[in-house]
């Protein structure tokens, strides 16, 4: 496993357990069907958790997937910024690690997909001898 497979697998393992720490917050904060909604978007992290031991390359495309997903929700709420700038440290920084770890997720796992592709496929790609 070289360390760009190691440092998604990390990310994903994290963004699975920050998960904890949010619906842990948003319990009190959301009405309980979207809770339900926002807790079963989780448990999807928590199968990709467990597919990076198991299917490592399927866990890639389904991390990048829900970590793309997690962050257009997190950067496209305008309650998200107000709660970062209201103060309150844990909800903060929840959301500020929480979108840092997707966004290098998604840039992480869209790296090594392309690359891992190229590496199947070299004569679709410009530059090649062969084509």
């Amino acid at each position: 496993m070289t360390s760009l497979q190691r440092a998604i697998q990390g990310l994903i393992l994290f963004s699975t357990l920050l998960g904890v720490v949010f619906l842990l917050q948003a319990r009190f904060v959301l009405p309980p069907d979207v809770f339900y909604f926002v807790a079963s978007g989780w448990a999807l992290f928590v199968v990709d958790s467990a597919l990076t031991f198991v299917r490592p390359a399927l866990s890639y495309y389904l991390g990048a997937v829900l970590a793309a997903a997690a962050l257009f929700e997190t950067l496209s709420q305008p309650a998200h910024f107000a709660l970062v700038t209201s103060g309150n440290l844990l909800a903060s920084v929840t959301i500020i690690l929480g979108s840092i770890a997707e966004g290098l997720l998604v840039i992480f796992a869209g790296y090594y997909i392309v690359v891992s592709r190229r590496k199947k496929d070299p004569w679709a790609w410009p530059g090649n001898p062969e084509s």
